[in-house]
């Protein structure tokens, strides 16, 4: 009987979530996605996620193994079925008819390849409508319904109508709200809505300010990875190389999802962290394949991000252990992954928050990819990078660096953007933000102190000869703090101030980290 591989990719993923600001709406976006590769998918061949024949089907992406009938219907079915379901997103798909003697790696190399002409193709969106129609003004589609929402009539359009509505539908699985799957695989907790946060607000109840954070996350050497089990299992036969790369797309995502646990039960085992009504102030976004994307409240960001970052590379580490039975011992010390953190306001637009997390992400894969030695195995660091907005202008991440964060007098210039951090550098950020914390918290002095921070980082925008002078003065009048925050590297920073060579500190980031824990307003 003659077989095809069959991939999908759904792509404007993001662009479908975030759509509107409205947290509820943004859950609902998600957990329609999540479905997408999964229940929507194995409910159209009418199979489970158990069958052998599906390769890979997370994080919004396809490889299916199907007789000629299920693949026709695939190719001519699935993506009206998905659009239904979710309107706003786009299906690329591309099939590959399986040949005896050719290897798996090719045949997917090949689909791939048609993949990428697929996702060049303008797809027709279901929601076109006449001029004169009314438009939900949230996202300006074609209004379908009009809802009652605090003594408020709102129109809604397709897409908000079913995100709406996949958060208020029960669960078949466990007769509570299905809103809770994506928290689930980051948590592993059993069903619970009320912990769940559904309103942006709710992130920072509680809190002294009111800063969230958007970080997306991405494994490192994901094409070496595939590029090695290709040339592995070149001669292995058909079905060998299918329970090889099927077995891989499972641990990929066991590792991703057992890493954000870890993460998560570690920060939040802490009752500081966790909402004055009593909710976990994290939501998240898209968790699969090797792809975490979540909102999380500001003064939790780093932490959380770092924990999983490290616990990534120890759980790839252990799930890989199954490449072992197909030959494969490249990558048994696992693999690594970088982040993009992007500091926010909650009320500021978080499509544009998502894309400066994205190109934080991309510039911390930059970094280890260009300046850092890479590991045996060709696997690049794990690095994470952050940026604090504090304007209302969006641009390039490159633009935002030399706008607020370079100073410059003359023809020398300082730095602010310290990172992208390695997971070894953010041991002594770490060290030098519990200083901070403590003098805060234990001294008026050290109050005092980090005001005097804020003053040379100030001082240093108009000159840099008056902010050294304010960091020596530091040093004669308040010499325990100044010692302690081992402010010695950055006073030698601004003395060896050079024309024509660009110096780096790290003093407004641990400014920007430290006054996420306080504030003067309660949420």
């Amino acid at each position: 009987m003659t077989k095809y591989l069959y991939g999908a990719s759904i792509q404007g993923i993001q662009s479908f979530i975030f759509q509107t600001n409205k947290l509820k709406e943004i859950v609902g976006g998600s957990e329609l996605v999540e479905e997408i590769c999964t229940d929507m998918f194995y409910e159209f061949i009418n199979s489970n996620e158990s069958d052998e024949n599906i390769i890979v089907s997370a994080a919004g992406n396809i490889k299916y193994i199907g007789n000629e009938q299920i693949s026709r219907k695939l190719m001519r079915e699935f993506p009206m079925y998905v659009l239904k379901k979710a309107p706003g997103v786009t299906v690329s798909q591309a099939i590959v008819k399986i040949e005896d003697n050719a290897p798996l790696s090719e045949l997917i190399t090949k689909l791939e390849e048609k993949l990428k002409v697929e996702r060049n193709k303008a797809m027709m969106p279901l929601e076109i409508g006449f001029m004169g129609l009314e438009r939900a003004r949230r996202t300006g589609g074609v209004a379908v319904e009009i809802k009652e929402k605090k003594g408020k009539k709102i129109s809604f359009c397709e897409s908000t109508k079913l995100k709406d509505s996949a958060v208020d539908k029960k669960s078949q699985d466990y007769g509570t709200s299905s809103h809770t799957k994506l928290f689930k695989k980051i948590s592993g907790l059993v069903e619970k809505p009320k912990e769940i946060t559904l309103e942006i607000e709710d992130i920072c109840k509680g809190h002294k300010n009111s800063w969230i954070a958007v970080v997306h996350a991405d494994g490192n050497g994901l094409g070496n990875i595939l590029r090695v089990m290709g040339k592995k299992l070149k001669d292995k036969d058909f079905d060998t190389s299918k329970s090889a790369f099927k077995k891989f797309s499972n641990a990929l995502d066991k590792a991703t999802q057992s890493a954000a646990q870890s993460a998560f039960w570690k920060v939040f085992s802490k009752d500081e962290a966790i909402t004055s009504k009593g909710k976990q102030p994290v939501r998240p976004i898209i968790c699969g394949g090797d792809d975490l994307t979540f909102i999380i409240r500001a003064d939790l960001a780093l932490e959380f991000t770092e924990l999983f970052l490290r616990a990534f590379e120890e759980k790839t580490e252990e799930e890989f252990k199954v490449l072992k039975d197909f030959g494969i011992s490249d990558f048994s010390d696992g693999i690594t992954a970088c982040a993009g953190i992007a500091y926010v306001k909650e009320s500021y637009p978080l499509h544009y928050a998502l894309n400066l997390s994205e190109a934080l992400c991309k510039d911390a894969k930059k970094k280890v990819k260009e300046n850092v030695k890479k590991r045996d195995n060709g696997i690049p660091e794990s690095a994470l990078a952050f940026y604090k907005v504090q304007e209302s202008f969006t641009d390039k991440l490159s633009v935002l660096q030399e706008r607020t964060l370079l100073a410059k007098q003359n023809d020398k210039s300082l730095n602010y953007y310290y990172g992208p951090y390695l997971l070894d550098e953010l041991e002594t950020l770490n060290s030098r933000l519990a200083t901070l914390k403590l003098e805060a918290d234990n001294s008026q002095d050290g109050s005092k102190a980090i005001g005097k921070l804020r003053r040379v980082v100030s001082d240093s925008y108009k000159d840099f000869s008056v902010a050294e002078f304010n960091l020596k003065r530091m040093q004669n009048v308040n010499n325990e703090f100044f010692e302690k925050l081992k402010l010695s590297q950055e006073l030698e920073t601004f003395e060896n101030l050079t024309s024509g060579s660009l110096a780096k500190s790290q003093l407004l980031d641990l400014i920007t980290l430290h006054g996420f824990r306080y504030g003067t307003r309660e949420n």
